[in-house]
Formats: structure tokens, C-alpha cells, sequence
């Protein structure tokens, strides 16, 4: 619940597996629906299904490769996500990588400095 309360906003919707460590989302201010993996993978009340993220880390893991799983993995998550979004814009990787060093605020953030 940690990691979720850390990186999801109180009133998203998370789709899950029926898992028992996801059953107090409700409580916890996310709307929750659930699939029933042994039973079906779309739930014909509601529609919910988990296929959208299921395909998305088959991606990025294809992305990844075997040798960038280490410590510095969420490096590596942010240049795939930056690829997905160039390709979808079509804009250069580079040109936009550009952008987001020339646009962020330098002051925020935790990088060391030359003396």
C-alpha cells in the first residue's frame, strides 16, 4: 500500500487481479475493479481487465533487455517512455530529451554540482 499511496493520486482507478494485498484500495480512496483471472480476463459485468498493462510491461521489459534489470532500472523505464511518447509524436528522441533538460527546474532536484 506504501508504493501505491506513493505514486498513484487518492481517486484513480486501479484494475487488479483478485491478489489480497489489493483489497483495501476501496478504503483507501481508489476506485477498484477486479479480474478474476481463473474465471476470465475481462470481466463481463464491468469490462474491466488488465490486458492494457499486461502488454505494456511485456514492452518495456522487451525494451529493457536482460542486462538493464539492475539498480538503475527506472532510468531505463524513463527512456523507454520517452521513446513510446517521440514515436507517438513523432518528434527525434533526442530533440525531446533537449526539452525536458532545457525545461526543468535544476534547482529542484537532487543532481550534484561542479565546484
Amino acid at each position: 500500500m506504501n508504493i501505491i499511496r506513493d505514486w498513484i493520486e487518492p481517486g484513480t482507478k486501479i484494475i487488479s487481479d483478485c491478489w489480497p494485498a489489493y483489497h483495501n484500495l476501496q478504503s483507501q480512496g481508489y476506485t477498484h475493479q477486479t479480474v478474476n483471472h481463473s474465471i476470465y480476463f475481462v470481466d463481463p459485468d464491468t469490462g474491466a481487465h488488465t490486458n492494457s498493462i499486461e502488454a505494456t510491461w511485456c514492452c518495456v521489459k522487451a525494451f529493457l533487455g536482460p542486462y538493464n534489470k539492475g539498480e538503475d532500472y527506472h532510468y531505463h523505464i524513463a527512456h523507454y517512455m520517452i521513446a513510446v511518447r517521440c514515436k507517438e509524436l513523432s518528434v527525434p528522441t533526442f530533440v525531446e530529451f533537449l526539452h525536458h533538460v532545457a525545461n526543468t527546474d535544476w534547482s529542484q532536484c537532487d543532481v550534484p554540482r561542479s565546484t
